[in-house]
C-alpha cells in the first residue's frame, strides 16, 4: 500500500488522462536529463476518502531492476473537498514534484533518501511527501500476483499492537 494513512483503503485511480498529461509534461520538461540518464517518468495516483496520493517515479528505460527515484505526495481531505481545491492541489503537486526533481538533478549525491513521510509547506498549504527507491510498477505487479487481500492480515495485527501499546 502506498498511502500515507492506514485508513486509506479501496481508493480509486486518478483519471488516466491527467496522469498521462503529467507524465508527458515531466518527460518533456526534463528531456535532457532523461536522455542523459536513459530514464523516463511514470506517474501513479489514487484518490482515497482520507487523502489524495500521487507517486512519480523516474525509471530506467534499460533495466526495470535499476532502482528508480520515486516521489510520493499526499494531502488531507479538506484540500480536495471542492473542484477549486482539487485543481489547486493538482497544480501544487505538479509544482512540488518539479521542485523535488530540480533539487535531485542539481546534485550528484541523490542516492540517499529518508523514506518516511514528512511535511512540506507550499503556497500556504501543507502537504506530505516521501522520497524512495521503490519501483511502483514492480510493486503493482507483485500486488496483482499476490491478490488484493495480501498484507491486510499484517495491517490488522499492526493496528491491534498499536491499540495494545496505547492502553
Amino acid at each position: 500500500m502506498f498511502a500515507r494513512k492506514a485508513s486509506s483503503k479501496n481508493g480509486k485511480s486518478i483519471p488516466q488522462d491527467w496522469l498521462l498529461s503529467l507524465t508527458i509534461l515531466l518527460n518533456e520538461t526534463y528531456q535532457n536529463e532523461c536522455e542523459k540518464q536513459e530514464r523516463t517518468f511514470d506517474v501513479y495516483g489514487q484518490i482515497y476518502q482520507d487523502e489524495l496520493l500521487l507517486a512519480v517515479s523516474w525509471l530506467s528505460e534499460k533495466d526495470e531492476y535499476i532502482a528508480p527515484i520515486t516521489c510520493f505526495l499526499s494531502c488531507e481531505p479538506d484540500q480536495m473537498n471542492d473542484d477549486k481545491k482539487v485543481k489547486s492541489t493538482q497544480q501544487n503537486f505538479i509544482d512540488v514534484v518539479g521542485i523535488f526533481f530540480d533539487q535531485i538533478f542539481a546534485t550528484d549525491s541523490w542516492y540517499e533518501f529518508e523514506p518516511t513521510w514528512q511535511e512540506v509547506n507550499y503556497k500556504q498549504e501543507n502537504y506530505f511527501f516521501k522520497l524512495s527507491r521503490e519501483n511502483i510498477k514492480l510493486t503493482l505487479e507483485a500486488n496483482k500476483l499476490l491478490g488484493e487481500d495480501f498484507g491486510e492480515e499484517d495491517e490488522v495485527q499492526d493496528d491491534e499492537q498499536n491499540e495494545e501499546t496505547e492502553h
